[in-house]
């Protein structure tokens, strides 16, 4: 029998080779069920933001929210108001 030294791997090829093997130790239905449970776990989340009125609240919230981002801070406006009342004043 003749001695053949094994080629030493960088750390990511070793890293490569370890992965590949343990993804192969997976079942391939496996994947399958995980994903079908996913889904249906997503669909009774929707479901239920659905029933419970989610979307409206959510709706609500956020027509609040840019309504009252649209206008400025109160004593913003008061200058506004001061300088449109100091320009008027040189005319």
């Amino acid at each position: 029998m003749s001695w053949e030294p094994r080629q030493s791997l960088t750390s990511s090829e070793f890293r490569k080779q370890a992965n590949r093997r343990a993804l192969e130790r997976i079942p391939k239905d496996l994947y399958w069920k995980v994903a079908g449970f996913s889904f249906v776990v997503g669909a009774c989340m929707e479901l239920f933001m659905i029933k419970t009125g989610f979307y409206e609240k959510v709706t609500a919230i956020e027509a609040e929210r840019r309504e009252a981002l649209s206008e400025p801070p109160a004593w913003v406006q008061e200058l506004q108001k001061q300088h449109k009342a100091a320009t008027e004043k040189k005319k």
